[in-house]
């Protein structure tokens, strides 16, 4: 599952299909671009807790996964806190891999 998953945020990545960082991902939700947002699973409570409002009122989907290194990492940049997908096909794709992996979908 995890291979997977990282596999796809890689591809997204690739095909220009990811907001990263508190500012890109907030602009993109603004423009009615998102489709999924990834949270680190240690990002600050205060940037959890903003970013379950900012999902919930716009009504996208948010899954915790890995850490902000993880996602720094599979975006190759600086440790982020949250990552946007763009795409509806990168985000089903990876929501249907968290699924079957028995990950938690916030």
């Amino acid at each position: 599952m995890a291979g997977t998953v990282l596999n796809m945020i890689g591809l997204a990545r690739r095909a220009r299909q990811v907001e990263s960082g508190d500012a890109a991902v907030r602009s993109a939700v603004g423009r009615n671009k998102v489709k999924l947002i990834i949270l680190a699973e240690d990002a600050a409570a205060r940037t959890r807790k903003a970013f379950e409002i900012l999902a919930s009122d716009a009504g996208i989907p948010l899954i915790s996964y890995g850490s902000k290194v993880d996602l720094g990492g599979m975006l190759k940049k600086p440790s982020r806190s949250v990552v946007a997908i763009i795409d509806d096909n990168f985000a089903t794709g990876i929501v249907r891999a968290m699924e079957k992996g028995g990950a938690k979908l916030d």
